[in-house]
């Protein structure tokens, strides 16, 4: 018995597809302080996204703090400067998944010509909320090897996970959320919310399927809410994971992939030579392409700061044959024959001779349903 499986997972910009974007819960906030730690006022301060370059511009209030909300998910760098001091630049602010994230400028006396540039810390602590997550990079998603390249494989590295899937191949695709066979922190395994881009990624009224069995290369990042959350992330009784599609940027990305299994290159069964060994033909291909849209000839977009475009295609081809053992008469008893086994008659309760039913006592409408049952092997 052979069955195929094909799943499409498209990311484009048409009209059936999902627009390259990012979910825009996150937010950089902070305070511009001189060297005594006074707070200071009408700061310009100016937030670039160092992946695409599109750049926001604010000042601080009387008290010195400002505030960036509704930022896409990626790297930044934060300027600080105003007359009178030196300008401050903080880069490689890292901006997760529904995190909001503190970046100070500490202002020091000098030319507003001078720049002192610091690197941002290597590990940020949300301070801004009490809810506790864990977030799976995309390097992680793309670079970890996983069997059947189904992302949610990847809740397994996080803690208070536990797993009862047999394998990556059952996870998504099919009916209901409880594919997912993963429990979070002791929770059922169906009360899992599952968004993407900020929306929910499940076909509620058909039992939790899946939209989109989102292809790895193409998740930015995702983010398991755990505990304490907001009210606006309770859907459901579980845990939250919330994912964040790639974005293109200012350099042109891309890759081509292919992955193959076959039953040729796998172990044979304990019964092969009675059966045979399954069959299996597993392709999985697809591609990724990100990058600035321009036209040619034209001064649209020429600074590659404007507008940007990603698209992804993930095909999965599965053809798996499957090995089902039954029990069957063997000749003798398709004739009535049970060998040692007594057989009496139904009426008189006496034993039949040789334990045989006689052919005249056997319905021939059931004789024909018997034969048609196949020999041992």
């Amino acid at each position: 018995m052979q069955s195929m499986q094909r799943l499409l997972s498209l990311a484009a910009l048409a009209g059936s597809c999902l627009f390259a974007q990012s979910s825009l819960n996150q937010q950089i906030s902070g305070q511009a302080v001189d060297a005594t730690g006074s707070a200071v006022a009408n700061v310009s301060v100016t937030l670039t996204d160092q992946g695409t370059g599109l750049g926001r511009t604010t000042k601080t209030d009387e008290s010195g703090n400002y505030s960036f909300p509704n930022l896409a998910v990626g790297k930044y760098t934060v300027s600080c400067e105003t007359p009178g001091f030196k300008k401050e630049v903080i880069a490689d602010n890292p901006l997760n998944t529904e995190v909001s994230i503190q970046v100070n400028c500490k202002m020091q006396v000098g030319s507003q010509s001078e720049a002192v540039t610091v690197q941002a810390d290597a590990v940020v602590v949300e301070t801004t909320s009490g809810e506790l997550g864990f977030t799976v990079t995309g390097e992680q998603s793309s670079e970890l090897q996983l069997n059947g390249r189904n992302f949610p494989e990847l809740l397994a590295l996080l803690p208070g996970v536990s797993t009862t899937y047999n394998s990556g191949f059952g996870l998504f695709g099919g009916y209901g959320v409880n594919n997912s066979g993963q429990s979070i922190n002791g929770g059922r395994t169906d009360t899992t919310t599952w968004n993407l881009d900020g929306a929910d990624n499940k076909d509620n009224g058909g039992g939790g399927n899946n939209f989109v069995n989102i292809n790895p290369d193409a998740i930015g990042e995702f983010r398991v809410l755990t505990s304490n959350f907001s009210a606006e992330s309770g859907t459901s009784a579980g845990a939250v994971v919330n994912m964040s599609i790639r974005s293109g940027t200012k350099n042109f990305h891309g890759k081509l992939y292919e992955y193959w299994r076959s039953d040729y290159l796998a172990a044979s069964p304990y019964n092969a030579a009675a059966v045979g060994k399954p069959i299996i033909r597993w392709n999985n291909f697809g591609g990724n392409l990100g990058g600035p849209v321009t036209l040619p000839y034209t001064k649209f977009n020429k600074n590659k700061d404007k507008l940007f475009f990603f698209f992804s295609e993930d095909l999965k081809i599965n053809r798996i044959g499957a090995t089902t053992t039954w029990t069957v008469p063997n000749a003798a008893l398709k004739t009535g024959n049970f060998g040692t086994a007594t057989v009496r008659d139904p009426l008189t309760q006496t034993p039949f001779p040789n334990n045989t039913i006689p052919a005249s006592l056997i319905n021939p409408d059931m004789q024909k349903l018997i034969n048609i049952y196949p020999l041992a092997n």
